[in-house]
């Protein structure tokens, strides 16, 4: 026999737990799919198996279910707040940001690094998702760390780095940017920044400018002292086959002899 009383506890739980996981979207500010981080996935997977696991077992107390998923945001909640804090964390939970194209060539961590493996095929359907055909069109490619890829062709602007988030150091970003802490730490001196762990932000920019915000909101701009110390390296740019003048020798055969080719020319 159908039990009514069974199907309506069964809803009305199912219903509490959308209505709570909507609340702790809206309360953290992440109500689209790109601010997710792999902690939230982790968490939705977790609640999911909870609510689904839950709401069938009669055994379980309403209030044991609640209780549940408060314990179970609170616990998303608190590795989401660690993580964005403590730079060590992030990079821990999240991955740290690295250069895959650089100069138009890539780089040697790119194809050696086991922790993070390039599947050519994958990395070349994101380009082409982008509108972008060529390799040889590209100057610098970096992968974010959350996954996504930063481009920028030849020809075009810089590109810029967060240097401080919320007092911390983001150090995968002083290492794309080719800066130490010390090097900031005296830049922000110079600026009258303040001290770093009261600034909520500190942006490089491609113009060779620092803006630095504080923690509240105040926002001023300043020009690095070294903008000529960059490293420059010398690296050999993909070669657009377009670009390339056809000589002689690539229409002699490779197993025709210097000597009979002078002899075909001369006849």
């Amino acid at each position: 026999m159908f039990d009514v009383h069974g199907f309506e506890m069964t809803v009305f739980k199912l219903l509490i737990g959308i209505i709570l996981i909507v609340l702790h979207l809206r309360l953290t500010g992440k109500q689209q799919t790109t601010q997710l981080t792999p902690i939230d996935f982790i968490g939705n997977f977790i609640l999911g198996g909870i609510i689904g696991g839950v709401i069938y077992n009669h055994a379980i107390s309403f209030a044991e279910y609640i209780s549940f998923l408060l314990v179970t945001f609170g616990i998303i909640s608190g590795l989401n707040y660690l993580t964005s804090k403590f730079m060590s964390t992030r990079s821990l939970v999240m991955g740290k940001a690295y250069t895959i194209i650089e100069g138009g060539r890539f780089t040697q961590d790119a194809l050696d690094s086991t922790d993070h493996k390039l599947d050519p095929v994958e990395f070349l359907a994101e380009l082409r998702g982008m509108g972008i055909f060529s390799l040889s069109d590209i100057s610098l490619v970096q992968r974010e760390a959350n996954g996504s890829l930063t481009v920028r062709r030849k020809g075009e602007g810089g590109v810029n780095y967060v240097l401080v988030s919320n007092g911390q150091i983001v150090s995968d970003n002083m290492e794309l940017a080719g800066r130490s802490d010390k090097w900031l730490r005296d830049e922000l001196e110079q600026a009258g920044a303040g001290a770093l762990e009261n600034l909520f932000l500190v942006e490089l920019d491609a113009h060779r400018h620092l803006t630095i915000v504080d923690q509240s909101g105040l926002t001023t701009s300043s020009a690095i002292s070294d903008a000529a110390v960059d490293e420059v390296t010398t690296v050999t740019e993909f070669d657009d086959p377009g670009t390339q003048t056809a000589t002689l020798e690539d229409f002699i055969p490779a197993d025709t002899q210097p000597d009979e080719a002078s002899s075909q020319t001369n006849n």
